[in-house]
This record gives C-alpha cells, structure tokens and sequence, in this order.
C-alpha cells in the first residue's frame, strides 16, 4: 500500500464516521499532520496509526502496509525527503529544505528531530541572508525560535541566535 492509498482510507474512514479533521487528531496529532498523512504527503508512525485505527473504529490491518517492503518503501520516502532537505542546505537553498522538512515537524513524526534541526538551521540562515526580504526573515527567525528547543538535537545557540535576528529584523 502506498502513501497515496493509505491516505484515502484514512480519509474515506473519517468521512464515513462525519467527523473533521479537528475532532479525529483531538490533541494527539495536528490537524495539519492528519491533512498531510490524508493526502499522501506524509506518512504516520505506528502509534499514530494504532491511534488512528482506535478513533475512526477501523482495523489497524486496513491501515498496516500489506508486507514488510511496502513500511521499508514509506520508510525509505520519508529518508529521502530528509537526505534531500540536508543537501538543499548544503546548497544554500535554505528556504527548499525547510520546506521539505515541514511534515515531519509533528512530535509523532518519526523523523522529528531531525526535522527540528533541519528546519531550525535552513530558518536562521535563510533569515541571516542579505538578500531576504526583511518580513520574510523576520517570520523564518521566529520559526527557528519555535523549533530552536525542540527535538533532540535542540540547540541553546540557535534559540539566541534566532532572537538576536528578530531584533535586527523588527
């Protein structure tokens, strides 16, 4: 099963039930995940899926790969949207690898905090160029502050750094 499918049965189970989006994550996912997951943008872990299956009252066989290559496949989508996001950064395309990252900034995602540390240092540097536009900058350094202290690899000298930069941008 891929993204695409997954997603489908998620969202065709919760328009079944007449629930939103809103009332089916409740304060265990985003609704902006949900949105992602449901449109084959972004693919659960196995706990949101578990809590998926109990909220929409479905089997977690229905929302469970079909065999092991189909979670290595999904698995192996989210590495490369990770891999991708690192080397646009190499590149100085701060503002594509925070873009990529975006639907793995879920706390359930299970590349979150890599995503945290991606998006923070793509923001900064993106809000640090000459060249932003000083609006743009000012919402990529509040952006990094909010990520700054997320994750594992959170980061004392980012959050100073991001505050530093709305100070200079305000």
């Amino acid at each position: 099963m891929d993204r695409a499918e997954l997603g489908k049965i998620i969202k065709d189970a919760r328009i079944a039930k007449k629930m939103t989006q809103s009332e089916v994550v409740g304060t265990f996912i985003t609704r902006n995940m949900l949105s992602q997951i449901e449109s084959g943008v972004a693919v659960p872990s196995i706990k949101t899926l578990e809590y998926l299956s109990r909220k929409l009252d479905i089997s977690i066989q229905m929302l469970s790969p079909q065999n092991k290559s189909d979670m290595v496949t999904a698995v192996s989508g989210n590495f490369e949207s990770i891999r991708q996001a690192k080397k646009c950064y190499k590149e100085g395309k701060f503002d594509e690898a925070a873009e990529l990252v975006k639907p793995y900034l879920d706390e359930n995602s299970e590349f979150f905090d890599e995503a945290c540390a991606i998006y923070t240092m793509s923001a900064l540097a993106y809000a640090g160029k000459n060249d932003a536009d000083p609006q743009t900058a000012c919402s990529y350094a509040r952006e990094a502050l909010r990520y700054s202290e997320k994750g594992f690899y959170a980061c004392r000298e980012w959050k100073v750094e991001a505050i530093c930069l709305i100070e200079r941008l305000s």
